[in-house]
């Protein structure tokens, strides 16, 4: 984090690629001289956007999925040797990927603490001057929520780093990162517009989002009595909301062709036809079946580091319509000839669908274009129907919202199905566990697994029963402190049996 500072300020003055950026802003400008209008105050927006992952090889475009899906029973990296000690659990603290998350993270974080401690003395619209402190505290609260879910205890930072002096500070503890993104949250929640505004932050995306803080903090060490209610209060909140719908077709909930559709909450943009590098996304081509051509112009290295784990797939049945929509099971080969997954050259099932464009002419639209969803609004029914399980047991109430989500996936391409059929009848415990596979089916490969696995603590007996020789532990419900992070700051100690 040390280092962070040197590099934040220069990447927002000189950013650009953003979806809902009228103009290019103005580059290399002293700090001094910026921060006076509320162009600059839009232009600083952007970059606390921008450094979500401004480059495919940063955060929410490629380091952050690697950390949580290698991690979890979700996928595995076939031909990614760099990655294959967070697959196999053998990883240390000096490991690239974890490092570069963390530093991303708090460069992100830097960046929206820049736009709350600038914009607020800039004079300015105050109604649009408040829209831009909530996005960036939305910002803010999501960054902190990754870290303290992955690291714990984490340095709290709420000013803009402009002196080496000022990140040499310990670990916070977690109950006070939680009650700093809870009332970032609340604060979005209050200001945003309920609208949809094509990537950038809104009302519902930050009730959904505290709605998931409250519940994953009802199983950490800072947990309240009342978070599980808090969970579903909010959820319904969402729910109730008209400018949130699912989607009637599950394959049209998640897509680039379905982009900032009416379940979508939140997405990070990926997208490689604004621009020929930067901001895109690797999760497409990454992931597609390598040696079954499914995009136009895939060539022979396209696919095969981000694959599937065979115990993850094989929890979809067959005849559950999600499992066509989130995977390649065959398709042609260069020949023309039809093959199956078993025959590709790296033999996995494929998660590329929910990540590239399926009606894109060229292989860069198809293969870097999707966007990665962080929430939508199945994923709130699920929530709800997890925290009134919790509160009171399986009610009515409780099945409604897992039943919703069932019948959307009975519409096979509008003709509707026998299966999934409807929940009933079910202990407390068995709903409980019915609702964490449905997560499965339901939200495969969009960022929950890993973090599902950890706050359930089922991630180290999820591993053993697939891979029984992985080194799996309690220690790795939390990863390690970057050693580099300590080397530069002292004050920082590092998590339990790292």
């Amino acid at each position: 984090m040390k280092y962070i500072f040197l590099f934040v300020l220069a990447g927002l003055l000189c950013t650009s690629c953003s979806k809902f950026l009228a103009e290019e802003p103005k580059s290399f400008l002293a700090p001094e001289n910026y921060y006076k209008t509320a162009e600059d105050a839009f232009i600083a927006l952007t970059g606390a956007y921008d450094a979500l992952g401004n480059n495919s090889e940063s955060y929410m475009a490629r380091r952050l999925h690697y950390l949580t899906w290698y991690a979890s029973d979700e996928a595995l990296p076939p031909t990614l040797a760099g990655q294959r000690p967070l697959d196999e659990f053998t990883y240390v603290a000096d490991n690239d990927d974890v490092s570069r998350v963390w530093n991303s993270m708090y460069a992100a974080i830097n960046a929206s603490n820049i736009v709350i401690n600038r914009v607020a003395g800039i004079d300015m619209n105050d109604s649009l001057k408040t829209q831009y402190l909530a996005e960036a505290r939305f910002l803010r609260a999501l960054s902190y929520f990754y870290g303290v879910r992955l690291w714990g205890d984490l340095p709290l930072v709420t000013i803009e780093v402009t002196s080496l002096d000022e990140v040499d500070i310990s670990r916070s503890p977690i109950a006070d990162v939680y009650n700093q993104i809870i009332a970032d949250l609340e604060f979005a929640g209050l200001h945003l517009s309920p609208d949809n505004q094509d990537g950038r932050a809104r009302k519902g995306a930050a009730k959904a989002l505290l709605a998931k803080v409250y519940l994953t903090r009802a199983s950490s060490g800072a947990a309240q009595p009342g978070d599980y209610q808090a969970c579903a209060d909010l959820c319904s909140e969402v729910i109730g909301m008209p400018q949130h719908v699912l989607q009637q077709d599950y394959e049209k909930a998640i897509g680039a062709e379905d982009e900032f559709n009416a379940e979508s909450l939140f997405e990070w943009q990926g997208d490689r036809k604004l621009i020929s590098i930067g901001e895109h996304s690797i999760l497409g081509a990454f992931s597609l079946p390598r040696g079954m051509i499914v995009v136009p112009g895939q060539t022979a290295s396209d696919g095969g580091s981000i694959a599937c784990e065979l115990a993850y797939f094989n929890k979809y049945p067959d005849d559950d319509y999600r499992k066509e929509c989130t995977f390649y099971t065959s398709g042609p080969d260069r020949n023309g000839n039809t093959i199956t997954w078993q025959q590709l050259s790296v033999p996995y099932p494929s998660p590329a669908k929910k990540y590239i464009d399926k009606t894109a002419a060229t292989r860069d639209a198809a293969a870097f274009s999707g966007n990665f969803v962080m929430l939508r609004l199945a994923d709130v029914y699920l929530m709800r129907a997890e925290a009134l399980n919790e509160v009171s047991g399986p009610t009515a109430e409780a099945y409604l919202m897992i039943n919703t989500i069932r019948e959307r996936a009975r519409n096979r391409n509008g003709v509707p199905s026998a299966t999934p059929a409807d929940l009933e009848g079910l202990s407390k415990e068995s709903f409980r566990d019915a609702v964490l596979l449905e997560r499965v089916l339901e939200l495969g490969f969009e960022g929950h697994r890993w973090f599902d696995l950890v706050r359930t603590k089922r991630l180290v007996s999820t591993i053993k029963a697939i891979h029984p020789e992985y080194p799996v532990s309690d220690k790795h419900l939390l990863f390690p402190i970057p050693a580099n992070e300590r080397l530069l700051n002292p004050k920082i100690e590092q998590n339990d049996e790292w």
